[in-house]
């Protein structure tokens, strides 16, 4: 019985691993800081994501680890809290998103590629 019960718990191990119960994704920024932001899906296994924050999104930008430029999104004045972000046919690996707000804060995020 304890082997059936560490196998299914081994499997529902690999399926939160696999992103497949990360599909959940708390979209809710009332409670939330001013200046921070959700990334999904990360990890990432296509050419597009979604940034979103509680408060207005001036710039994106997306670099490899090595610091080459990958994508430059700017708001061109809009009270945009949300943006869709394509960054093409990446290579595999870890990516810094870097958000920068309407008061010229910004915070920087990890972003996985598949």
């Amino acid at each position: 019985m304890k082997l059936k019960i560490s196998f299914i718990y081994c499997i529902l191990g690999l399926f939160a691993f696999n992103g497949a119960a990360q599909e959940v994704v708390d979209t809710n920024f009332e409670n939330k800081k001013p200046h921070e932001a959700l990334i999904y899906p990360n990890p990432l296994s296509g050419e597009n994501f979604t940034v979103k924050s509680a408060s207005n999104i001036k710039k994106i930008e997306v670099v490899n680890v090595i610091g080459k430029l990958i994508n430059r999104t700017e708001n061109n004045g809009f009270a945009l809290h949300k943006l869709p972000i394509n960054i093409g046919n990446c290579d595999k690996g870890i990516y810094l998103v870097k958000v920068t707000f309407d008061d010229d804060k910004s915070i920087i995020k990890k972003l996985l590629v598949k």
